[in-house]
């Protein structure tokens, strides 16, 4: 009985390390790609371009595409570990649009400070999600509904009162919202390993438990940049 438990703690202490190394890389991945695509002046400024003469258009393209290779590394995870990765390089890419202002708007220093406040506030929250003993799936359906809140909101401000103090607000109640995402999604990845039935595509199922955690991350390392970071 304590050889087999000892094998599923080993067994699970892997499959986390491995979705935190994903989590981390993907992390870098996604920040090359928007710096690379920033550097590009011709490409950004039309990328700047189509989102101001365009704005829904831009919108639902940069919210839709990632989801759409979410979907596919959801779809190939249980089937094949080299078109997960794929699909999950197609997501931080896609995504990698949305982080091109972040260079522009703000001093290198501002995003070197920001990331590391991210860095250790992710840690910290992933940490008490990881180890807590409480069950965190309570907060499942308060979490969506605040999520959807912001995003709502966001929308709203952005099209109609493009008030920068509202702004402000949504960043403060997206950095607690995420606050939570974390420790839930850091919880959830025992969940996800005492469900997985076949050992051989646990590599491939880490990639996809690490797509939540690099979406919480980037959400709150944007609304640190919100409030605290100094325009360029």
């Amino acid at each position: 009985m304590q050889s087999i438990d000892k094998v599923k703690s080993a067994g699970l202490a892997r499959f986390t390390s491995l979705v935190y190394l994903y989590t981390g890389l993907g992390i870098a991945f996604w920040m090359i790609c928007a710096q690379a695509i920033a550097r590009n002046t011709a490409l950004s400024m039309a990328l700047f371009q189509g989102m101001a003469d365009h704005r829904i258009i831009s919108m639902i393209l940069m919210i839709g595409v990632p989801i759409a290779f979410i979907s596919l590394c959801g779809r190939f995870a249980t089937r094949s570990y080299f078109l997960t990765f794929v699909s999950y390089l197609g997501f931080l890419f896609a995504l990698s649009f949305m982080g091109v202002p972040l260079f522009y708007i703000y001093s290198a220093k501002s995003i070197v400070q920001a990331l590391t406040i991210t860095s250790v506030t992710f840690i910290v929250s992933a940490a008490y999600g990881y180890i807590t003993k409480k069950d965190l799936t309570k907060w499942s359906r308060t979490l969506m509904v605040a999520l959807i809140s912001i995003i709502i909101v966001s929308v709203i401000n952005m099209l109609v009162f493009k008030s920068a103090p509202i702004m402000m607000l949504i960043s403060a109640a997206t950095i607690v919202v995420f606050l939570f995402y974390i420790a839930f999604d850091s919880q959830n990845i025992k969940r996800i390993y005492a469900n997985s039935q076949d050992t051989s595509t646990l590599g491939a199922i880490a990639l996809l438990a690490s797509v939540n955690l690099v979406l919480d991350f980037i959400n709150l390392l944007m609304s640190i940049l919100r409030i605290f970071g100094n325009n360029n």
